[in-house]
């Protein structure tokens, strides 16, 4: 018989020949920038955060101070004097998807079909799953709307979860079709969703059949549904009782094109308004504190008036490659580029300076809790800036 160590090297050896070396995870490494290697420069860096990992999706800041990165399977916490706080992992089974804060300030993460509820020191707390019978589907949307609830929706049900994961209610039919079905539609998608304290509003449909908006209030009833037609991608935002929405059409032809819509509450389920374009890339909406509604499409950033739907201005932008951010206290616009830069704009689209950066900038900037810009490159470094 082998001595022990001898057979825990060889059991090492054996999975490294059966499944190649595995890969080092370099911790990340905080580099502070000295004011006079800034000087003359528009903007000036305050540290960079090395290693943190690229974002799967925006990276969100919360009330405790403490800005949120959700990297692949995990959500990294990061203070704004860069020092990592913790790293908890998300739900089993893949990425997760958008966070979503909870009024105790928990964090809570979408996975395929389940929610795991994040305290505020990192630790894990409930979690909630649904069993669905597909294998390879992305994160689930999840969010928080009317009756303090988390809605999750999923391909064959939306389902209603309280704060404490416990179940609610479910709503198990999307379509009046599914009435009359034994066995669930199976490529059925959710896109998004978004809620207030009237309703959630949610997005799904069929792959090659288009795409429907439905408005759900807090116990499981369908207030109105919206035709979205042949859709290959929604971003939905609420502000202030109206919804926002960037429909990005699976085709682009004469009668299908990049629209924005907004929806009223006291409009039933009609557009208030509506903007066409004739684009197929465009971002999630951001609204400024004055109403002005932004999103990128076509290497442009467009700027509309939320009450009217009238377009203020757009600027063509090179390389333009992030959805936009907006510091109504300075009326700038940050984006960044596939090039390596981070923009920013005044709210009239005047370029006002960009500043290099060490990777693409893919994911939208963030205006921090301390008025500062924080920004995280595809290399997976996160970036202070004041600009």
């Amino acid at each position: 018989m082998l001595p022990h160590k001898n057979l825990l090297a060889l059991l090492a050896f054996g999975l490294i020949c059966l499944y190649g070396p595995f890969p080092a995870m370099a911790a990340p490494k905080l580099v502070d920038y000295s004011a006079r290697s800034q000087e003359g420069k528009p903007a000036r860096i305050i540290w960079q955060l090395t290693g943190v990992g690229r974002l799967s999706s925006d990276m969100m800041s919360g009330t405790n101070g403490l800005l949120y990165l959700p990297v692949g399977s995990k959500l990294v916490a990061v203070d704004t004097g860069g020092r990592v706080v913790w790293e908890a992992p998300g739900p089993a089974g893949g990425n997760m998807g958008r966070p979503v804060f909870g009024p105790a300030g928990s964090l809570f993460l979408p996975g395929a079909s389940a929610v795991q509820e994040i305290k505020v020191n990192g630790a894990a707390g409930w979690s909630f799953s649904i069993y669905q019978n597909s294998r390879g589907s992305g994160p689930a949307p999840l969010c928080a709307g009317p009756g303090g609830l988390l809605y999750l929706p999923l391909p064959t049900a939306l389902y209603a979860v309280d704060g404490q994961g416990r179940y609610m209610w479910a709503l198990l039919h999307w379509d009046t079709d599914d009435l009359f079905r034994s066995i669930p539609v199976k490529d059925r998608v959710m896109v998004d969703c978004t809620g207030d304290n009237r309703a959630i509003y949610a997005v799904f449909g069929r792959r090659q059949g288009g795409y429907a908006l439905v408005a759900v209030d807090n116990d499981g009833h369908i207030l109105w549904r919206y035709w979205l037609a042949n859709a290959k991608e929604v971003h939905l935002v609420v502000k202030e009782g109206t919804l926002y929405a960037t429909v990005n059409p699976s085709r682009m032809d004469r009668l299908n094109r990049g629209k924005v819509y907004a929806f009223r509450p006291e409009d039933n389920g009609q557009p208030a308004w509506s903007y066409s374009l004739n684009f197929d890339d465009l971002t999630g909406p951001v609204l400024s504190m004055d109403n002005t509604l932004y999103f990128s499409a076509g290497k442009r950033i467009y700027a509309l008036n939320g009450h009217t739907g009238t377009e203020l201005w757009s600027q063509q932008l090179l390389d333009l490659n992030s959805p936009p951010a907006v510091d109504s206290n300075k009326k700038l616009i940050f984006a960044g580029t596939s090039d390596k830069r981070l923009l920013a704009i005044n709210d009239q689209g005047r370029l006002i300076w960009d500043l290099e950066l060490d990777g693409a900038i893919s994911r939208a900037p963030l205006v921090g809790p301390d008025g500062y810009l924080y920004v995280v490159t595809d290399r997976g470094s996160l970036y202070k800036i004041e600009g």
